[in-house]
């Protein structure tokens, strides 16, 4: 008994001279653990690119001239959409390329097609192609389109070279269009605006 009582005694000098117990050591183990709880649950976000939302139409403005490609010859009356017309429908600025493609294909018989040869300021990727009076222009932008804003594109067009001209007739072509929007950051979408009336050339 002597010697038990000896040993805890002991065993509280030593814990005073050290400066601590027992207790204040399991306070101290508990009241470090939030701390590395914390600093582990917070990682750094990555902020999300918002969607790409736009819409995009055809206006038909003044009747344009259709003009023999290269240049020369007579110029043509036609009717047709003037402007291509997008506009930024979503809830940040889109930034990236936007890619247009035109098709022209004739409403029945016809001898001469016709093409969309520019889309200012918009940029031609080669030259219109025509097979079986039937053409194909493309063409892309890029930029930044801020909220809420519209850009214009201003067509103009032409026709499909070709000997000898027609005369006294007038063709009708039926316009379908494809608009890609393809942003810096995130998904790309399509659009496909439609027309209306359909384009004519009269020679």
């Amino acid at each position: 008994m002597g010697a038990q009582l000896s040993e805890i005694l002991n065993e509280e000098i030593e814990s005073k001279e050290s400066g601590f117990s027992r207790r204040r050591v399991v306070k101290g183990v508990a009241w470090s653990v939030p701390v590395i709880v914390t600093a582990v649950a917070s990682p750094a976000a990555a902020a999300s690119p918002s969607s790409v939302s736009a819409t995009a139409s055809w206006v038909t403005g003044a009747a344009p001239q259709y003009s023999k490609i290269g240049g020369g010859g007579t110029k043509y009356s036609g009717t047709a959409p003037s402007v291509l017309s997008l506009k930024n429908t979503g809830l940040s600025a889109f930034s990236g390329t936007v890619s247009v493609t035109v098709t022209l294909t004739p409403v029945g018989s016809v001898l001469v097609g016709i093409g969309v040869e520019s889309l200012a300021p918009a940029t031609r990727s080669g030259s219109v192609s025509f097979s079986q009076h039937v053409s194909t222009s493309s063409f892309s932008y890029t930029g930044t389109i801020s909220v809420g804003q519209t850009i214009s594109f201003q067509a103009s067009y032409n026709y499909e070279t070709i000997n000898p001209k027609p005369s006294n007739v007038t063709y009708t072509f039926r316009m379908a269009t494809s608009v890609v929007l393809t942003p810096s950051v995130g998904a790309s979408i399509s659009l496909a605006p439609t027309t209306s009336p359909d384009p004519t050339i009269r020679f």
